[in-house]
């Protein structure tokens, strides 16, 4: 059985705080929602840009990624 691959997406800075939420709440959310696993990394740029580790059934991923994009939108 293959494991399910990793979807990397790239939270801009600005959006990071967002996208997380008051104590990690949206991220929760998001989590709860999509049933995806979302690991964010710690910040690699100078920036502050963060990476998303978004793992689950291509649906789940999918639904994830909608939804942190709509908060990175929202920002």
């Amino acid at each position: 059985m293959s494991s399910p691959s990793t979807l990397e997406m790239l939270v801009p800075a600005n959006a990071v705080g967002k996208v997380l939420g008051k104590g990690g709440a949206n991220i929760a959310n998001i989590r709860k929602i999509s049933g995806a696993m979302i690991e964010i990394s710690d910040a690699k740029s100078a920036r502050g840009d963060r990476i998303a580790h978004i793992s689950g059934k291509p649906e789940q991923k999918q639904a994830a990624e909608n939804l942190i994009q709509a908060f990175i939108m929202a920002t």
